[in-house]
């Protein structure tokens, strides 16, 4: 488990929106943002990013533009002597973009990407060898939003 981190302020909460608006944005259209010069604003940004508040930055990609228009969400029943495996197949399936452990009937929840049906069956094909799972395709993504701070 993460060590807990210390409270933020009004000030890191408005930079952390920002930074999540555009993490591209200068320092100074940062600091114009947060009412803050460049100095404290750069200051602030490297202890959220020592902090472990800032865990990285990344460019929003349109899987479809990557090849990948087709977008499922995997529900797996995994017992415990196999959640070593679950791992494993992480790793080598780079489109399998987000996996959770949940509570309830499933024991982990993953959204994968697809060129097609087929390649979609070839990455639930390798995640059934493990447990039962069900699957269900996504018509669309009607939220994604980043952190609220």
């Amino acid at each position: 488990m993460a060590a807990p981190h210390s409270p933020l302020d009004e000030v890191d909460r408005q930079l952390l929106v920002e930074v999540q608006r555009d993490a591209r944005a200068s320092l100074t259209t940062l600091a114009g943002a947060i009412h803050l010069g460049v100095s404290a604003t750069r200051a602030r940004l490297r202890g959220l990013e020592e902090r472990g508040v800032i865990t990285g930055y990344s460019a929003g990609v349109d899987p479809a533009a990557c090849g990948l228009p087709l977008r499922a969400v995997v529900r797996m029943k995994v017992h415990g002597a196999l959640y070593d495996q679950v791992a494993a197949v992480l790793e080598r399936e780079p489109q399998i973009v987000r996996c959770v452990r949940v509570t309830g009937e499933a024991c982990y929840v993953a959204e994968v990407l697809a060129a097609d049906m087929p390649d979609l069956a070839r990455i639930t094909s390798e995640l059934a060898r493990i447990g039962s799972i069900t699957t269900d395709l996504v018509y669309e993504v009607v939220v994604d939003r980043a952190v609220p701070c």
